[in-house]
């Protein structure tokens, strides 16, 4: 019995669910399907359809609640005791994805990962695209697990995210995920890790995903800030000590000030660079720490 649960907001969720929902039916077993519109700003009619899926509900909230908030819903609505939650902006890479995993269904937390198309996208999409490859994507280019902590798809025992749920003090998009996964680890709970990846759409353009960096920024400072995060697990925030004390955060700052225009002509180009992708971090860091 699996409830497999997606969060929405601002995307047309009907062919992931659909695909779901097949090798759902494919696998015998019993299920549903819970979606929730987290308030779309940018509606997209197309997803009510699904509720003519058996097993599948597709319901719209009056308020936008927020990326931890929406998945507690979720799971407190589920009726079954295992959860697969699936983020909409994915897709299954193998058709057995379901059935691999309920190879592992009697686990606690199964993470299956994340990886880009295989083609990139044109600018300026190229970014988003570029930086799943080489940071977020489950596998590096020898093959080798990198153990990333995501929450695109990943299966829990509803046990599980009941003692332990998403933090709603955290309502903007950035390091919800991070912080969830890092509490579990704290309190012993053990993380396994498969070969059961979704793809990345990577349809945000440069500028919005730069909004989205510092918002993480913004999230990652709070939480380290309330000590719900350890400063030295974030290498952002441990060269951020280190430049402050030998008082060169303000000279990052005054680089990232004057370089910005040039960075963001960069991140919208055919060849962003991540390596000038984690300079503006740095910078953006250094700035809203001097603000704050």
């Amino acid at each position: 019995m699996l409830s497999v649960l997606i969060p929405v907001y601002n995307y047309n969720i009907v062919d992931l669910v659909e695909e779901i929902h097949q090798q759902l039916m494919q696998c015998a077993i019993a299920f549903e399907i819970i979606v929730i519109d987290d308030c779309s700003t940018e509606p997209f009619s197309d997803n009510t359809k699904i509720n003519t899926l058996n097993h599948t509900t597709f319901t719209v909230l009056d308020n936008n609640i927020g990326r931890s908030a929406i998945r507690n819903l979720l799971a407190k609505k589920a009726n079954y005791n295992t959860l697969l939650f699936v983020d909409a902006g994915t897709f299954p890479k193998e058709k057995n994805f379901i059935a691999s995993y309920l190879n592992s269904i009697h686990k606690d937390v199964v993470i299956g990962g994340m990886m880009p198309k295989d083609r990139a996208p044109e600018k300026p999409y190229r970014l988003r695209w570029l930086y799943t490859k080489t940071r977020e994507a489950s596998y590096d280019s020898n093959g080798e697990n990198r153990h990333v902590l995501i929450s695109s798809n990943f299966l829990i025992k509803k046990s599980v995210i009941e003692t332990y749920p998403f933090d709603e003090s955290l309502t903007t998009y950035g390091n919800e995920d991070v912080l969830f996964f890092h509490t579990l680890q704290a309190n012993k709970i053990d993380l396994r890790f498969i070969n059961n990846p979704v793809i990345h759409a990577a349809d945000d353009d440069a500028n919005t995903y730069v909004n989205k960096a510092e918002s993480t920024i913004r999230n990652l400072v709070f939480l380290l800030e309330a000590n719900k995060l350890d400063e030295k697990k974030f290498k952002i925030a441990v060269l951020h000590s280190k430049l402050k004390k030998v008082m060169l955060d303000k000279l990052v700052l005054l680089l990232f000030k004057t370089t910005k225009p040039i960075l963001l002509k960069n991140f919208n180009s055919s060849s962003p660079s991540i390596l000038l992708f984690d300079f503006y971090k740095l910078g953006y860091y250094c700035s809203y720490k001097i603000k704050n």
